[in-house]
């Protein structure tokens, strides 16, 4: 059953890390990690509280996470669903209107984690 998500949770998205289309060189994140593609009906996440590192990042020789803060992602005139689906309990999506401008700006708030030893 879909939870409310709170100003507090944090989101996770994981991007492919040796791609520079997602990640810059100097690992922050570019514009198109928060461009939903064209069959989704918003940028795919997951909710901290409902997951761990392990199983939201899945590979981590070919992916990396970053967080942003739901209270971030609706200061920036999206909004945040909790969005369930099979095997991910955890899912969510940022919806919105997704411009150049307000995806580089989403991807400013959006850092790293590294991954835990």
């Amino acid at each position: 059953m879909p939870e409310i998500v709170l100003d507090t949770d944090e989101l996770l998205r994981r991007v492919i890390f040796n791609n520079p289309s997602y990640v810059k060189e100097d690992q922050s994140l570019s514009s198109f990690a928060f461009k939903p593609r064209s069959n989704e009906a918003g940028v795919s996440v997951d909710i901290s509280r409902f997951t761990t590192y392990q199983r939201s990042i899945i590979d981590k020789f070919n992916y990396r996470l970053y967080s942003v803060r739901a209270q971030h992602v609706r200061e920036l005139e999206f909004d945040c669903i909790h969005n369930p689906v099979e095997g991910n309990d955890s899912h969510a999506l940022i919806v919105g209107s997704f411009t150049n401008a307000n995806c580089r700006r989403l991807a400013r708030r959006a850092v790293r984690i590294p991954y835990p030893d």
